[in-house]
């Protein structure tokens, strides 16, 4: 089979830092045209990646740029209506997360894929980790004896604390934007990639600090008044007193303690930020008094750590061989609804049942 032939909307610094070079070394898939408002800017990166064709608009793009599949790193609200016009157009779709805003507009984009034959893979690309595919295991095969607690940290200090050196970050703190969307979608795919679906969804919300400044960058000072919640708690349920906790907020400006931590009656997962690649990807505690077994261990495995664009690996590999991607759009619906769950769930001081599975 032949190259497959991407094409890839949003120039963001994502793309341009991570996407476009990862593609690059890939031997089975070229990125053939970008998209970009920014004229000179698209034009520089295709210049520097070797990269055909240029477009500022995308419905162009998508009439007149042969390719096969969309790779959309454009900004959170226009991931829906790129993924449906390029769906529709028939081309394949890799969407950074969320790939939608609702869970009837992922519907739209899972029907319309269906319908065309068409393969969508959504980050996040948690379950592409080669730690989290064996956390997943290690519960699955009950090595950690009966679950009953996950805790997830999925927070940071805000962009414009640290991230945005050369854009505006106001939009991260407007409607469309907030750290549920940005951040919490990580650690909510984490934590249901390991335990499964969840059943329902509390949570407590609101904006914590009412005036941010830009820190760094051609936006240093600027004051930024958020409008959505930049601090989220979620507690998911997933039957039989298996719960977790997972934090989603832009007000973590930095932390020591696991990101992930995984509590059953015979044993304890405790995952850190690895510093060094050969360091374990995370730390096991297990009791077995029948075994003898009862203290803390390193897995003897060492993990590779995956690149961003493993995710349009994933999709690429899928559409060459027939299977189904790993990120499926059905997981990221799923999260999509927790999302959406979550703020009536803080305003109303309930809990609320979820309708969608995976």
């Amino acid at each position: 089979m032949e190259r497959v032939r991407l094409a890839l909307v949003g120039l963001g610094s994502i793309a341009v830092g991570q996407y476009l070079p990862q593609i690059a070394e890939l031997p089975d898939a070229e990125v053939v045209a970008v998209c970009d408002v920014r004229q000179d800017w698209a034009a520089e990166q295709a210049r520097r990646f070797g990269i055909a064709r240029v477009f500022t608009d995308f419905d162009a793009m998508l009439a007149d740029a042969p390719f096969d599949a969309l790779v959309n790193t454009a900004s959170i609200p226009a991931h829906f209506p790129l993924n449906l016009a390029a769906l529709r157009a028939g081309k394949h779709v890799y969407s950074q997360k969320p790939f939608a805003s609702t869970v009837e507009e992922a519907t739209v984009l899972i029907d319309e894929a269906a319908r065309r034959g068409l393969k969508m893979s959504c980050s996040p690309i948690h379950l592409l980790r080669p730690e989290i595919q064996e956390m997943r295991r290690l519960v699955q095969e009950g090595v950690l004896g009966k679950v009953s607690l996950v805790r997830c940290r999925s927070s940071h200090g805000g962009p414009e604390y640290f991230q945005y050196r050369d854009a505006d970050p106001t939009w991260f703190f407007q409607e469309g934007g907030g750290p549920l969307l940005d951040m919490g979608v990580h650690g909510l795919h984490q934590v249901t990639g390991i335990l499964g679906p969840a059943r329902s969804v509390s949570c407590l919300s609101g904006v914590s600090e009412k005036v941010r400044v830009a820190r760094s960058g051609a936006f240093d000072g600027r004051e930024i008044r958020p409008e959505v919640d930049d601090n989220t708690l979620i507690m998911l349920d997933f039957g039989e007193a298996t719960f977790a906790v997972v934090d989603s907020s832009y007000c973590v400006k930095a932390a020591q303690g696991p990101g992930l931590e995984i509590f059953g009656s015979a044993g304890t997962i405790s995952a850190a930020r690895r510093a060094r690649e050969d360091e374990p990807p995370f730390e096991l505690y297990r009791d077995e008094p029948a075994a003898g077994v009862r203290g803390w261990m390193a897995p003897i495995l060492r993990l590779p750590r995956v690149r961003q664009a493993v995710g349009v690996v994933d999709l690429v590999d899928a559409i060459r061989t027939g299977r189904r991607p790993v990120l499926t759009p059905e997981h990221a619906r799923h999260v999509i609804e927790i999302m959406n769950t979550c703020l009536p769930a803080a305003r109303e001081g309930r809990t609320i049942p979820l309708r969608t599975t995976f």
